[in-house]
């Protein structure tokens, strides 16, 4: 089915057949409403910036490690952290830790993606693909450190 331009303009500018403040595409009755995405976007954002950020990590022989983003542990005991500020980490299927720049998902094929921008938020769309603040860009471990933290004499 073809639309013209006039159509899907005048169909995003709210002048469908859907009352009250939806967007559709023309031709289907799937919309959303614009408040809604809002707050989850901003709901999204909130939670993203609780999660990530500078952090530390104790092993399990008590060795803290910290890092500029965030810290998990390996399916092997290692600790590694996002050397960017506010940046993410994430487990592998496979166990290993690959890190980003941004927040970091797996999408529905298993695969690690992160904002290429520093702190940046992702989210995974109704179809399983990660969706990011600038652009996706795959998560690698080159974007982890596993720098042990120094301590002070009391």
């Amino acid at each position: 089915m073809r639309h013209s331009k006039n159509t899907i303009m005048s169909s995003l500018a709210g002048a469908t057949d859907n009352p009250g403040p939806f967007l559709s595409w023309p031709g289907t009755s799937i919309g959303f409403s614009l408040y809604s995405a809002r707050i989850v976007l901003l709901v999204t954002a909130l939670l993203a910036s609780a999660i990530t950020s500078a952090d530390c990590v104790k092993d399990s022989r008590g060795e803290v490690y910290c890092g500029a983003g965030r810290c998990i542990i390996d399916s092997e005991g290692t600790v590694w952290c996002s050397r960017h500020y506010d940046g993410d980490a994430q487990i592998t299927l496979d166990g290993r830790v690959l890190c980003g720049k941004g927040q970091c998902a797996r999408g529905g094929n298993g695969r690690v993606f992160c904002s290429s921008e520093v702190g940046g938020a992702v989210l995974i769309d109704s179809r399983g693909n990660v969706r990011c603040y600038g652009q996706c860009e795959p998560a690698t471990a080159d974007k982890c450190e596993n720098t042990r933290a120094d301590g002070a004499d009391s």
